[in-house]
């Protein structure tokens, strides 16, 4: 993980072949923007009042950490395949981690405190939240079992189209 991407090394991706940013603060050793806005989504990650957007990472929520973006990143685009192709969008049970910390994150942006701070599988107040209502195990024939019971093993790998 890095702050930094040189930019060259980010103009030879396609598509950033003209990318530049503007750095007025780190002397052109920093491209990391973090903390700008959230959108406002629902517990499926889709952007309240906008009819096929999805949003994940730190803009779905105040989530920070690479977890929570691969998790959230992976339900916003599964759900977004699913709005295109009219089919229901899928919301993660609260016996899921990933469906509680986006239902907890959803319920804490709504409080001036819960907007103070971020949200993470690593530690500080989710965590604790994970350890308190049993979410928290790296048992992972535990974790097995329970995505089993709740009908969503392997959900991501089925075929949509």
């Amino acid at each position: 993980m890095t702050s930094y991407y040189p930019l060259d090394k980010l103009r030879k991706i396609p598509g950033l072949e003209n990318a530049k940013f503007i750095d007025p603060y780190s002397g052109g050793k920093g491209n990391s923007i973090r903390y700008l806005s959230v959108a406002p989504v629902s517990d499926d990650l889709k952007v309240n009042n906008v009819e096929n957007l999805f949003c994940a990472g730190e803009k779905s929520g105040l989530f920070v950490g690479h977890t929570e973006a691969i998790c959230t990143g992976s339900l916003a685009g599964h759900n977004a395949v699913r709005c295109a192709l009219e089919m229901p969008t899928l919301i993660l049970p609260k016996d899921t981690v990933i469906g509680d910390i986006i239902g907890y994150a959803n319920y804490k942006i709504r409080t001036k405190e819960g907007r103070k701070n971020r949200y993470t599988f690593a530690g500080s107040e989710y965590f604790e939240r994970m350890k308190k209502t049993g979410l928290y195990t790296i048992n992972s024939v535990d974790i097995k079992n329970r995505i089993s019971a709740l009908g969503l093993l392997n959900i991501f790998n089925k075929s949509l189209i």
